[in-house]
């Protein structure tokens, strides 16, 4: 009898009845995980089979069942005239006890761009969105009605989606943004020219990837988005920064600092955060510096959809003879971010590297989603739509304008570009903008300091505001809220 009750106490061991898993699969799982915990080291004697039953609530022959599968998986052993054992194959100090004893400030080993990625941040997504969140388009006038009919349109042919994708894109979704391009953008192009991709930043990764290796130079404006330049520094590049004043990058000071880049990477239909487009005179020199240096122009067409002083501008892409220009677009502001498809337009001597690169990396964009995208562009519904938002856009662009010259008089200037979601709100009297976000933050508004876009230059105080998520109505009561937020010491 002295034998039976041999063996640790389990006091981990719990049945609950509440949850759908068998009685078995509960003690099985949880003697696998005590083993591994280290909570039950190797060479460990468990209770006899009769005892865990009876203490269990459970039949001999279940207990029974649970010992001969961990038997079977290799976490227990059997000893003829013993009993059962934890098995002594197993490391008598697991791996976890090991580190725990090392202490947790003992990183992991990585590879470059693992060490790179840990200091940066690469939140983006996540702020609640409060009135006056930059780069937010109005998702409350998004067509779903119509969006869920181009949907069901695609499902109702079956398993039209179900499989992997052309590695370049659907083909149909390719020819519907070669026409959008030429017809909205007078930028005409082959559908063969285009590459699919998860969104705008899988665009740049790719571009990145397959045009420079680590420790080759980028132009990049300074300042400009934040988490763009993470992941340019995090894929082991060296930022090769460039000023950026009212036409634009400051493109002559790059060529003499920097003529051996790779690389340059610019905003040139609408920067961001400050709003400017690149002058004529300096596109045509960045042009040519890039085919006098065979470099790279990776050309981010941010918010071009969303010009209200006349046409959009045309691509840099448009006017370049030579083949230097990778076009990036998406449709994150157009229609919504979570839709994560956006595009490369390709010269075509780089086609078939992309294709490839695209294919081993991302495989394919969920072929539902283009195929869905591509019946919402044939069927007139993005032309439409976009019409309808420059023409909100518009209209709450200038109600912001209107409201908060009044309200901040004294306390800030606003300068509302003829382009783009946003607006910029430089602090008077010098003040700090961390500090005043925080401000504007406990008043239950959300902007963004632009110095979280300055890298190395230094700018009077700002802050980036979203007016395109705010309805018309409700300006003045926010320009309000905002101006006692400015006015808190």
């Amino acid at each position: 009898m002295a034998k039976q009750l041999e063996g640790p106490i389990l006091p981990f061991l719990r049945l609950d009845t509440g949850i759908a898993l068998p009685k078995f699969r509960q003690v099985q799982d949880q003697l696998r995980t005590a083993i591994l915990q280290g909570h039950l080291r190797a060479g460990t004697r468990l209770p006899a089979s009769r005892i865990l039953a009876e203490e269990l609530g459970l039949s001999r022959q279940t207990l029974v069942r649970v010992l001969e599968n961990l038997k079977a998986e290799g976490y227990l052993e059997a000893r003829q005239g013993a009993g059962t054992f934890v098995s002594a194959a197993l490391p008598r100090r697991p791996a976890k006890a090991r580190f725990a004893e090392t202490g947790d400030d003992v990183p992991p080993r990585l590879s470059r761009i693992g060490v790179l990625s840990r200091g940066v941040s690469a939140e983006i997504g996540r702020v609640e969105p409060k009135p006056f969140l930059p780069n937010q388009p109005a998702l409350d006038r998004f067509p779903f009605a119509i969006w869920r009919k181009c949907w069901n349109t695609v499902v109702r042919g079956g398993r039209a989606g179900m499989g992997y994708g052309d590695v370049a894109g659907e083909l149909v979704l390719r020819q519907r943004i070669a026409e959008y391009l030429a017809l909205h953008r007078r930028d005409p192009c082959d559908p063969e020219q285009i590459v699919i991709t998860p969104g705008g930043h899988a665009a740049f990764t790719l571009a990145v990837l397959a045009l420079a290796d680590p420790g080759d130079g980028i132009w990049f404006e300074d300042p400009g988005p934040v988490t763009t330049s993470n992941l340019l520094r995090t894929l082991g590049l060296n930022l090769c920064l460039a000023d950026v004043d009212a036409d634009g990058m400051d493109v002559a000071d790059a060529m003499v600092r920097y003529p051996d880049a790779r690389l340059a990477f610019v905003m040139p239909s609408r920067h961001h955060p400050l709003g400017v487009t690149l002058s004529l005179p300096r596109r045509l020199a960045l042009l040519e510096w890039a085919r006098a240096n065979e470099a790279w122009i990776i050309e981010d067409d941010y918010d071009s959809e969303f010009r209200y002083d006349g046409a959009p501008l045309p691509s840099m892409r448009s006017i370049d003879s030579h083949g230097r220009v990778i076009y990036a677009g998406s449709f994150s502001k157009a229609l919504y971010p979570g839709i994560r498809v956006g595009y490369l337009v390709l010269p075509p001597a780089l086609v078939g590297t992309f294709r490839n690169l695209s294919g081993l990396i991302h495989r394919s964009v969920p072929v539902e989603t283009q195929l869905a995208l591509a019946e919402f562009i044939g069927g007139g519904h993005f032309a439409s739509h976009l019409r309808r938002m420059r023409s909100l856009y518009a209209e709450r662009r200038n109600a912001f304008f209107d409201a908060g010259r009044t309200a901040l008089a004294g306390l800030a200037a606003l300068d509302c570009s003829d382009s783009g979601l946003n607006a910029l709100v430089w602090l008077a009297n010098g003040r700090e903008d961390r500090a005043a976000q925080r401000a504007v933050l406990e008043a239950g508004l959300q902007c963004y300091p632009l110095s979280d876009y300055t890298i190395a230059t230094t700018r009077p105080g700002a802050l980036i505001l979203g007016y395109a998520n705010v309805p018309e109505e409700r300006m003045k009561t926010y320009s309000h809220v905002l101006a006692e937020a400015l006015s808190r010491p």
